[in-house]
């Protein structure tokens, strides 16, 4: 059974359901280009970021197959009072800058429910 992902439908309900408490979101592929944003500030530089986040994921699948682990299917960074979540899911990774008041579970509900069969 193959799956599809509507990353409009992400962007959009990740906005919308967690409203000012996401600062950004950005969808790219693995290798880092980015396919969607969303950036409530202007200050930050999106194609940097999910550049970094990618090697990180580059950096966390060689480390964890180097131990005999699978790979990481997401990623939590907290500092001060933020998340930094980084979620692959089918060839693209989403990630979001938000509050760490926000429940981590939501978002994987959100993003779960725009994953669709053809």
């Amino acid at each position: 059974m193959t799956l599809t992902i509507d990353l409009d439908t992400i962007l959009n309900n990740l906005v919308s359901d967690l409203g000012p408490s996401v600062y950004f979101i950005l969808i790219s592929s693995l290798n880092g280009v980015i396919m969607k944003s969303y950036i409530n500030e202007d200050e930050f530089n999106k194609a940097s970021i999910s550049l970094n986040i990618s090697q990180l994921y580059e950096l966390a699948e060689e480390t964890a197959e180097s131990i005999g682990l699978h790979s990481p299917d997401f990623n939590i960074t907290h500092s001060d009072n933020y998340y930094i979540l980084s979620i692959k899911i089918l060839e693209h990774l989403v990630i979001l800058l938000t509050e760490d008041q926000v429940e981590v579970r939501d978002v994987f509900k959100i993003i779960n429910q725009s994953v669709n069969p053809p």
